[in-house]
């Protein structure tokens, strides 16, 4: 099945994507969705993509835990990047705890005692003060990642 990404103008807040990961979406392809507006098509509308909390469930499924202190720590972690409002639902509580086992993003970090201490190293505090470990790069958006690199391999030795 091929998908193709278009411009809508509706947008894919935090708390829409997660109630997507709740509903069966993948994970990562809803934050991917996320991101895309965040840093692309409605840039102009930041705060609003990050006002509504998410809703999670009583009891949640470890996994959907998991991506809900995923998704707290995100907005976090963005709104000291880019200097927006933090929404206060972000530090309810509930928030504040962190995973019964760390949660590396790349599986071989379970494995490669090199990969998981870089990734221990890297990963910015608000996902390490929730047991999730995903490194420096998680967050970045994409275009900025290939100006980096065009401007590295640019330099002169």
């Amino acid at each position: 099945m091929n998908m193709v990404l278009t411009f809508t103008d509706e947008l894919h807040t935090i708390k829409n994507i997660y109630q997507g990961i709740t509903q069966g979406d993948d994970p990562r392809y809803a934050v991917g969705t996320f991101l895309n507006d965040f840093f692309d098509y409605h840039a102009e509308a930041r705060q609003a993509l990050i006002a509504d909390p998410i809703v999670v469930e009583e009891h949640p499924q470890p996994e959907h835990w998991r991506w809900a202190l995923f998704c707290v720590a995100s907005i976090e972690y963005l709104c000291q990047q880019y200097v927006l409002d933090c929404p206060t639902w972000v530090h309810a509580p509930m928030y504040a705890t962190l995973l019964s086992d760390p949660w590396f993003f790349v599986p071989t970090a379970l494995h490669n005692p090199a990969v998981r201490e870089r990734y221990e190293r890297e990963t910015p505090a608000p996902f390490t003060r929730r047991n999730i470990f995903c490194g420096s790069r998680i967050l970045m958006h994409k275009k900025a990642t290939h100006r980096a690199t065009a401007h590295h391999i640019m330099q002169p030795a």
